[in-house]
């Protein structure tokens, strides 16, 4: 999926790592399209090869099998591809990432050295572990939920674990901390609660600010 932005140039680019839902999630598009209005070219690959999540699942899906097929060195691959592609046939001088959920881990991985991202923003990154946070060599902004009891990727033992790294590495980050929202707020979460909606816009805002200071020519 490609949402250009008002200029039409694909110079400045940025690689959106989508949650489990894919593509084919409205939510995802949507949120793609609004960083293009922002001023970036935004290239969302299909990391799942036709196999994204559906929204509501019968009680029979079995996720370990899911997540046996879309392994790190298959999803690795595909990001790979989409890098390759966007420097040689999309004109993209520069990269920035941006990744939901199962596509923050990607997004951390490839901000380490050599790796094709140049800054990046992730929002409640799910199953990142120690060496691949200690690894990054871009600037890095995280958007974390404040409702730890729903977001077992981000519990507050492992935000402070992943802060420590970036403190002792001298790392360029951030980290946000939003009350009373659950991991995936940042694409998808009950606009009707004011803090929820607040949280899921501010993060985009989170993202763009990022990304004008870290990537924009």
């Amino acid at each position: 999926y490609l949402s250009y932005p008002p200029d039409n140039k694909t110079d400045t680019t940025i690689l959106y790592l989508t949650d489990i839902y894919g593509i084919p999630l409205v939510n995802n598009r949507l949120l793609g399209d609004s960083i293009a209005k922002a001023g970036y070219f935004v290239v969302m690959p299909d990391m799942f090869a036709g196999d994204a999540i559906l929204v509501v699942t019968d009680a029979s899906f079995n996720m370990t099998a899911w997540r046996a097929k879309h392994t790190t060195d298959v999803v690795d691959a595909i990001v790979n591809t989409t890098l390759n592609s966007m420097r040689t046939e999309l004109g993209a001088k520069i990269i920035g990432g941006t990744g939901y959920c199962f596509g923050g881990k990607y997004i951390v991985r490839f901000l380490a050295a050599g790796q094709g991202l140049s800054a990046a923003f992730t929002a409640h990154p799910a199953g990142v572990v120690v060496e691949e946070w200690q690894a990054i060599a871009g600037p890095l902004s995280i958007g974390f939920g404040g409702r730890s009891e729903l977001d077992g990727s981000n519990t507050p033992a492992q935000r402070s674990a992943a802060e420590a790294i970036f403190q002792g590495n001298n790392a360029t980050y951030e980290t946000t901390l939003y009350s009373g929202v659950e991991h995936g707020f940042a694409v998808r979460t009950d606009l009707t609660d004011k803090r929820k909606k607040f949280a899921q816009e501010s993060a985009y805002f989170q993202a763009v600010r990022w990304f004008d200071a870290w990537i924009k020519n």
